[in-house]
């Protein structure tokens, strides 16, 4: 019995000494939290003395962003103004005020292939810094330091249902070079930034040249007017359209359209925000930022059409948008790549 002992003092000693570790890094943890807690506070109090927020958005249009206004002072007291152009306005425009050193705007809202164009050759942001909802972004949407996802655009084909027969749907990407189609799609144009281009690209990258000379063998008709794209298509005057992307299809509902989701999956392309260097209002930007990433904002883009980026639930999100938005994901654009795909399409469709 006494030659237990030893050992049984040696085993209370060292479940001992891992209680003590463990409560150790749980009051370290607490300690960490509640330190981020306070520094986030004080973020949000010297937010709330500047009292405004500039952002320069490339999505026209985009519903939220009223919301995105009354809501924001509502909660924060902060005024949010919204200036929106075209990608490459807003990137220009940026680049301007920078170089001229007249920063008025603290947050840029951009697709990924300009924002990565921005970080590395205007140089034109800051990083944005520790903020509360970084530790839940699903798994395919990754930012940096500099880079904050918080939503995509994702992208299928619109079938006219009058024109195109229940079964007889385009059922995977490949079906596009179906001789039946020739002369019947129309297109947002592939040479261009754009759904066109980011549609070109990953279909390049997915599925190579031979088949993406078989499409230029198609005849597309290609159109940069979005809308009445859309609009041409419940019309009548073309079976398919493409790209379709979600955002479009509450507007179209009612008409004889309908969202097809390849078997390979859907393209995208993420937006996200960027810190300004010399940010006139650092510390709301910052807080504009999070809410950005906060439930309500990420499920306000979710009833869009938007895929939204964080991977908490998102309770209530319009359920035939929740359906769509479960299709897998194709893949998406390299920035470092674009201007050469953006060359191939333009030697492709002269």
């Amino acid at each position: 019995m006494s030659s237990d002992l030893p050992v049984k003092t040696a085993l209370i000693t060292r479940r001992a000494a891992l209680l003590g570790l463990a409560a150790g890094t749980a009051a370290l943890s607490a300690s960490r939290s509640a330190r981020a807690e306070d520094e986030w506070g004080k973020l949000v109090a010297a937010a709330r003395k500047e009292g405004r927020v500039v952002l320069y958005s490339a999505f026209v249009g985009l519903a939220t962003h009223q919301a995105l206004k009354k809501e924001f002072e509502a909660s924060y007291g902060i005024t949010v103004d919204i200036l929106e152009a075209r990608a490459s306005e807003v990137r220009e425009r940026i680049r301007i005020e920078q170089a001229a050193g007249r920063f008025a705007a603290d947050v840029s809202e951009n697709g990924r292939t300009t924002t990565t164009l921005q970080m590395e050759q205007d140089r034109v942001f800051d990083p944005y810094g520790p903020l509360p909802s970084l530790g839940h972004f699903k798994p395919e949407f990754r930012g940096d330091d500099i880079r904050l996802p918080v939503f995509a655009i994702v992208y299928g084909i619109l079938a006219n249902t009058q024109l195109v027969k229940a079964g007889e749907e385009p059922k995977s990407w490949l079906d596009l070079a179906d001789p039946r189609w020739k002369g019947k799609i129309l297109s947002d144009d592939f040479r261009a930034l754009g759904g066109g281009g980011v549609l070109f690209y990953v279909l390049q990258e997915k599925f190579g040249r031979d088949f993406m000379e078989k499409l230029a063998k198609q005849d597309l008709k290609f159109s940069r007017e979005i809308p009445a794209n859309e609009r041409r298509l419940a019309r009548g005057e073309y079976p398919l359209y493409i790209p379709q992307n979600l955002t479009s299809i509450r507007d179209l509902k009612g008409l004889p359209v309908k969202f097809l989701t390849p078997s390979e999956g859907l393209p995208y392309i993420g937006y996200d925000l960027a810190l300004l260097k010399n940010a006139p209002h650092p510390n709301a930007a910052r807080l504009l930022m999070e809410y950005y990433l906060g439930q309500k904002m990420q499920k306000s883009f979710a009833d869009l059409g938007l895929l939204p980026v964080t991977s908490r639930e998102l309770p209530g999100v319009d359920p035939a948008m929740a359906e769509l938005e479960k299709g897998k994901l194709l893949g998406t654009t390299d920035a470092a790549k674009m201007d050469k795909m953006l060359v191939l399409a333009r030697e492709m469709y002269p």
